[in-house]
């Protein structure tokens, strides 16, 4: 009797411990939203899923999320404003929460849940989408700017600052990997544009989500001949150092550390790109794409990886092979660029100096001037696939100079000078610098990104200069 009394109170606990836990409920943590060219991205951050329904309604249109064994504390508001949505609220309802996004109009949207990824909490997503004729139009803006430059015979590089948005990278004591790439990549686009027979532009111009497929179709549309995709490194031991370049490879990654960066960073959206499906492709000239891709971006990865060392002193990662999803760019040399780990205490020190990532842009830009030498105007794909197995390229560039208001070296000269760092001293004027180096004030303005021609003391300017072997 015992025995069955004891099987009967310990079937009892589990269905009481079995209802309880039907019952847990999980918090509401908070609202963040990002604005991007195409949607704008609502993240709502809880500790766990609960039961979802959504639905929209009008006069004004809203659409809203209603999440069963999510709880809120207190309700709330978020101002958006950016064209797409008005605002965010979100209240108590019931036994969970209720969250109310007020639109401009009817407009498509998406919504998904995603698990907790590193430390963060879980999210659901909401995007909402622009009217498809809209993203239509600013396509085709692209695919014209880039038919200008073409005809102008102009080299066009697009630069892609990784991560962006709710996927901040890498993070370490701080500092976050979006934050620094993209610091780098509006550097180096600045350089390129100042630099005669080449045009670059950004696949992402803040700090928003990009999805990888998005980037690669961004490149397309400019009818990029160089793509490049700066992201810092990171891992568990401390003591791992140095740049890295990346090629894509067909036959997978080529050790164990590329393969699973490679699986870090497609993680960023689960969807490879795949030009094959597109039926009016010829699958030929795809193989002949890709196959130029790939022997044209070990080339560039090369040179980079020479001008990087040479300019950071960082240590040599050397050139690596995976299958980033970012990289499968058929008929565009593509590499992505590690250009140092957040989790070691020299490099993420270098990381946070604007003067470190001025010369990580500079040692690009001048790879990428390497790359294309000699090369009169950017053909067409089909001439370059035709003509790639004779392109040789192979050229030492120059390492930076640094100098003071007053002209003096803090490193020494004895190597041909291409670029300089002028630090503004008080009563510095653009015209002042412009006339001490023999370059032209749009130069230093484009250079720098310079929206006025304003300057402050301390400020640090690049821009190229002619000097002499000394």
């Amino acid at each position: 009797m015992d025995k069955i009394l004891l099987k009967a109170w310990g079937i009892g606990v589990l269905i009481l411990v079995l209802l309880s836990s039907a019952e847990a409920s999980f918090w509401f943590k908070g609202v963040r939203y990002w604005t991007a060219p195409d949607h704008t991205r609502v993240v709502l951050d809880v500790t766990g899923p609960g039961k979802v329904r959504t639905f929209k309604l009008y006069h004004p249109t809203r659409l809203v999320v209603d999440i069963d064994r999510v709880k809120v504390g207190h309700p709330g508001k978020q101002k958006v404003g950016d064209g797409l949505v008005k605002e965010i609220r979100w209240a108590p309802k019931g036994k969970g929460s209720r969250v109310v996004l007020v639109l401009t109009k009817d407009l498509k949207y998406s919504f998904f849940y995603l698990k907790p990824f590193r430390t963060g909490n879980a999210r659901y997503v909401l995007d909402v989408n622009k009217p498809e004729d809209v993203v239509a139009k600013e396509k085709l803006k692209r695919v014209e700017e880039a038919t200008k430059q073409k005809q102008e015979q102009h080299f066009i590089v697009v630069v892609d600052p990784g991560h962006g948005g709710d996927d901040p990278g890498a993070m370490h004591n701080g500092l976050m990997e979006k934050r620094v790439v993209f610091s780098i990549a509006r550097k180096l686009v600045n350089i390129l544009n100042s630099t005669p027979g080449f045009r670059a532009y950004l696949t992402r111009k803040g700090d928003y989500f990009l999805p990888l497929r998005k980037r690669v179709e961004i490149a397309h549309d400019y009818k990029a001949d160089l793509f490049i995709s700066i992201h810092c490194n990171a891992a568990p031991d401390r003591r791992a150092k140095g740049v890295m370049v990346f090629a894509l490879s067909n036959r997978g990654a080529t050790d164990n550390v590329s393969r699973m960066l490679a699986r870090i960073e497609n993680t960023a959206d689960m969807m490879e790109v795949d030009f094959s499906k597109k039926r009016e492709i010829n699958y030929i000239l795809l193989d002949m794409a890709q196959d130029y891709s790939r022997l044209e971006s070990r080339k560039f990865a090369r040179v980079a990886l020479e001008s990087l060392v040479k300019y950071t002193g960082l240590h040599r990662g050397g050139v690596k092979r995976a299958r980033f999803a970012v990289l499968k760019n058929p008929g565009i040399p593509s590499v992505l660029v590690e250009v140092g780990f957040l989790t070691n205490r020299r490099e993420a020190r270098l990381l946070r100096s604007d003067i470190f990532r001025t010369r990580v842009a500079i040692a690009l830009a001048d790879a990428v001037e390497g790359y294309f030498k000699g090369k009169k105007k950017a053909p067409s794909p089909q001439v370059i696939m035709a003509s790639a197995q004779k392109a040789k390229t192979q050229v030492k560039r120059p390492p930076l100079r640094e100098v003071e208001g007053n002209g003096s070296c803090k490193k020494p000269s004895h190597f041909h000078k291409k670029w300089l760092i002028h630090v503004v001293r008080k009563g510095d004027t653009l015209w002042d610098i412009s006339k001490k180096y023999g370059v032209k004030i749009r130069t230093i303005v484009t250079a720098n990104g310079l929206h006025k021609s304003v300057i402050y003391p301390g400020q640090r300017l690049i821009f190229p200069v002619k000097v002499t072997s000394l």
